[in-house]
């Protein structure tokens, strides 16, 4: 019993995805779980010195909590740390390229839909983020690899109008259309962006790998396509996204 309610209990794998500070000391956690799907739960008392739950509340945690269902919200009751990516947490670029993968799960995974698969595939992309030696391919291959496996993955090297394969060294892309657009179809659509054929076949290519590509060329272009597809499908502001690809367009 918890205020005089009773509280059903669970016990779940999760991961961190975001958090937030709640009341004078709390955090309210988003988190992916493989047994509930995503859910927001709340750490009582995290944000206080010496909080049992004050590691395992930080984002990119990996943690196995217990937590109870009250009338409006759920609590962890216990954490259980698993592992907590500290290759990510010691390499800025990487702990970038992992906090915008964790927002794209936060923005476009559906609430509360356990798919194991969505799970597994976050923590294998945490994995290949911190032992990549390009990063920056293992984030174009988790981007890619997140879209499939919630349909949301356009036609890169065909036409999304007529599934005709790209004609141009210079062609466009549209979110809005799918995938790949013809010069004569592109003025359709308002969203279009200009890139190389190549950036459009090195996607299509690596969305077919089942691991992260050795390297990638262009890497940093396909971020920029693939962040025109992310505005898209999550229709929300996605700032560590927008701040990673800047970063990476500089590097």
């Amino acid at each position: 019993m918890a205020g005089g309610i009773a509280l059903s209990e669970a016990t779940v794998h999760a991961i961190v995805l975001r958090r937030r500070d709640s009341g004078e000391s709390d955090r309210r956690l988003t988190v992916l779980t493989r047994e509930l799907g995503k859910i927001d739960i709340v750490a009582k008392g995290a944000r206080k010195a010496g909080s049992r739950l004050a590691g395992s509340s930080d984002p990119l945690s990996v943690a196995k909590f217990s937590i109870a269902t009250g009338k409006r919200n759920q609590y962890i009751t216990q954490a259980q740390p698993m592992a907590s990516f500290r290759g990510l947490r010691t390499d800025y670029e990487r702990l970038s390229f992992a906090l915008a993968l964790c927002e794209l799960y936060s923005a476009v995974v559906p609430w509360e839909e356990p798919v194991p698969e969505v799970y597994e595939l976050l923590e294998a992309s945490l994995n290949a983020l911190e032992g990549h030696e390009k990063p920056v391919a293992a984030l174009v291959w988790a981007e890619l690899q997140l879209l499939s496996l919630t349909g949301f993955l356009p036609t890169f090297d065909r036409s999304a109008i007529d599934g005709q394969p790209v004609r141009e060294a210079q062609p466009w892309a549209s979110a809005h259309a799918g995938g790949y657009v013809s010069d004569s179809d592109a003025v359709r659509f308002t969203d279009r962006i200009r890139t190389r054929a190549e950036v459009l076949y090195g996607l299509a290519r690596t969305a077919e790998l089942e691991t992260p590509p050795r390297n990638l060329k262009f890497a940093a272009e396909c971020l920029v396509v693939l962040l025109s597809f992310w505005r898209n499908v999550a229709d929300m502001p996605l700032p560590a996204n927008e701040s990673c690809v800047a970063e990476v367009k500089l590097g």
